[in-house]
């Protein structure tokens, strides 16, 4: 079991919880693609099925936050490298127009075979959310946020239906118990430039709106039982990771080709910002980094131009992380991106298909 903080550092179980208990993961990602692409995600999914081979957390499914059609493929390939097969869903919903991915998304799913190749193979991301909410006990799934908050806002917005006769709010509510979001700048972005994910400022800002409008509507309404932790943009731009996976990770491993691909050659690692939004999501905290423990109130998303700020008040269920010791974050992560997958890795097409059995689209 990873090391933690301390217990001024951490949330407390949930209250649901047995000692025994192995909570579930969702892990909502951009995944190379749309508005604010980047290489972490690919990082933070490493991250997700490590800590779930250690038995820290049981990955429930993977949905994606854009609509880039190749990035759903790269989700396949890397839970077929770590040899777990999972639901993955797709945001189908209206307002992104960004449809493009970086390099490395094309040359992962070029490289790799997989069950799943693109998005069209892929259900609804909120009609999976309904499905595995619904699925699991009360307050026993983490969510880890890793890009455009559209699914969470369609979720939010979702009606009852066979999975659930909750609406997608009070379906959220009951199931969930922690939810990280990596997204805003603390304690406030005045006079900087939003962050990317509450307002696709990069790569042309293209879904701007969109993603402005996804990302208020879901910080307005966050389910006041739920522990929600907000990763700024400041905390992950001070870790970086994934250089050590050139060394430590074989030619067929995935996430090591995807930080080769992106930082033009060997040994270049990435900031960690969705790695570190999924360790806190699964595991509760991350060595070197804390909760703000002074800081009670909320956090407020602008509905016109996506820029956050801390609104002091009487302690909520909200907080931020604050950054102590870059170098025992980066040790804790590298450990885990370097973690030979429990099932035994996947060399590209080295395993028949029909080993993988396809995790069909939930509707």
């Amino acid at each position: 079991m990873l090391a933690v903080l301390s217990a001024t550092a951490l949330p407390a179980e949930p209250p649901s919880a047995t000692a025994a208990a192995v909570p579930g993961l969702i892990v909502d990602t951009d995944i190379g693609g749309g508005g604010c692409r980047d290489v972490d995600d690919v990082g933070a999914l490493g991250v997700a099925n490590a800590l779930a081979d250690s038995g820290v957390v049981n990955l429930l499914g993977v949905v994606q936050n854009t609509q880039a059609t190749n990035s759903t493929g790269v989700i396949s390939v890397v839970q077929r490298y770590y040899s777990r097969t999972i639901p993955t869903g797709v945001y189908r919903g209206s307002g992104l127009r960004d449809l493009a991915a970086l390099p490395y998304v094309a040359d992962i799913v070029a490289r790799w075979p997989s069950p799943v190749r693109n998005s069209s193979q892929a259900g609804s991301a909120v009609k999976l959310y309904r499905h595995l909410l619904a699925g699991q006990p009360d307050r026993s799934v983490a969510v880890a946020s890793i890009g455009l908050l559209t699914n969470l806002a369609a979720l939010f917005q979702s009606s009852a239906d066979k999975h659930s006769p909750l609406s997608g709010l009070s379906l959220f509510g009951q199931k969930v118990f922690r939810l990280a979001i990596m997204g805003g700048r603390y304690p406030s972005s005045k006079g900087q430039r939003c962050e990317c994910n509450f307002c696709a400022a990069a790569w042309g800002g293209i879904d701007h709106r969109a993603a402005v409008q996804a990302s208020a509507h879901v910080v307005e309404r966050l389910p006041a039982g739920v522990d929600v932790v907000f990763s700024g943009l400041e905390v992950g731009l001070r870790v970086v990771t994934g250089a050590a996976l050139s060394t430590c990770a074989p030619a067929a491993s995935p996430l090591r080709q995807a930080y080769v691909d992106y930082g033009g050659g060997v040994d270049r690692g990435r900031y960690s910002w969705d790695l570190i939004t999924t360790h806190v999501a699964a595991a509760g905290g991350l060595p070197g980094v804390r909760r703000c423990s002074d800081c009670g109130g909320v956090n407020v998303v602008d509905a016109s131009s996506g820029a956050n700020a801390w609104r002091r008040g009487p302690a909520a269920n909200q907080t931020y992380l604050v950054l102590e010791d870059a170098a025992d974050a980066q040790r804790v992560i590298d450990r885990l991106l370097c973690q030979p997958p429990r099932l035994g890795a996947s060399a590209p097409n080295d395993v028949p298909f029909a080993a993988f059995a396809r995790a069909g689209p939930i509707e």
